[in-house]
């Protein structure tokens, strides 16, 4: 498991897991079973967990830091549900989604719940202005989603685009983690700024990351078929780079969103391979390359404690296939 050679960490993700679970509770059966499948999905807990190494840089306090890194791992889970619903996938992390097993209504009312929740766990104490800053992540966040909505099934998607996209989508919620984990621990001025910049860099080297592990044979393992993306009219980097090398690419990447996807697997793999040939990957890894260092550029600037190291090790795991 991620987090067992840090018991520091895994400690307070555990109390973490326990409050959403305390806070779980429905009158509605139905309710109470899909968002305690939920929670017990399990997942890497990032986003609470950099909320909480980054109170480590300054005076921890778990009843601050706790309601809110459950309170960012709910609004995460929500948006989950609700993304599952608009991009109809069927599987997420291997398992049926909320809206495979229940249906997209009982999908949209589990992600709203979980929405409800996550702002009750945040007005129990914690500072207006940081309740501000995640409300903002959350609007960054569906600003990003509905770009990306909007950008589906079209060629002409440029990398600033995608950069912009990811940043508002994936990367701003990492940033808002470590902002707020900063100043609950009432860490200096600088040191919340590099911490909050570090997760914002690292929040877009982990989606470049994410987008890269689509063309790869994980992606299968993951319960995620290889070139699902680009079969649901999402154009990420890999395939932007190549679609600006290759007319072949563009043309045959063209007619599978005519097709809006209807193509057999073979057929998508056949597009991804050539993508992998045409330079999509080898330059996204660039890309990927080039946030990883500023990401350690920023953790240069942060007190050197084992807090540190770990955000060191967790930026070292996105150079990994």
């Amino acid at each position: 498991m991620l987090w067992d050679k840090y018991p520091d960490i895994y400690s307070q993700l555990s109390l973490t897991e326990k409050l959403i679970s305390d806070n779980m509770r429905s009158r509605n059966k139905l309710l109470s079973s899909v968002v305690s499948e939920l929670v017990g999905a399990g997942g890497k807990r990032l986003r609470p967990a950099f909320v909480i190494i980054s109170a480590k840089f300054g005076k921890y306090n778990a009843g601050k830091v706790i309601p809110m890194a459950g309170a960012l791992e709910l609004l995460h889970t929500a948006t989950l549900v609700h993304d599952d619903v608009i991009d109809c996938s069927s599987l997420r992390r291997g398992k049926a989604t909320v809206s495979e097993k229940y249906g997209n209504d009982m999908a949209i009312y589990t992600g709203d719940f979980l929405f409800t929740k996550a702002v009750m766990m945040l007005s129990a104490g914690i500072p207006l202005d940081r309740l501000e800053l995640v409300a903002r992540a959350v609007k960054t966040i569906c600003e990003g989603e509905v770009d990306q909505y909007q950008d589906r099934y079209r060629l002409d998607v440029s990398v600033l685009s995608y950069l912009k996209r990811i940043s508002r989508k994936t990367a701003v919620l990492f940033a808002s983690a470590c902002s707020v984990g900063s100043h609950l621990a009432k860490c200096s001025v600088p040191v919340c700024k590099n911490l909050a910049r570090f997760g914002f860099c690292y929040g877009m080297a982990f989606q470049i990351r994410d987008d890269l592990n689509n063309f790869l044979s994980k992606a299968q393992s993951e319960g995620k078929p290889v070139g699902s993306d680009i079969a649901k009219g999402v154009l990420t980097l890999p395939v932007i780079y190549a679609i600006n090398e290759s007319e072949e690419i563009k043309s045959l990447v063209g007619d599978l969103f005519e097709r809006k996807g209807q193509l057999p697997q073979a057929g998508i793999e056949r597009i991804t391979g050539l993508i992998a040939e045409a330079g999509g990957m080898r330059r996204s890894e660039k890309m990927l390359e080039s946030y990883i260092n500023r990401a350690s550029r920023l953790l240069g600037r942060l007190p050197a404690n084992k807090y540190n190291d770990i955000f060191t090790e967790l930026l070292q795991q996105l150079q990994q296939l």
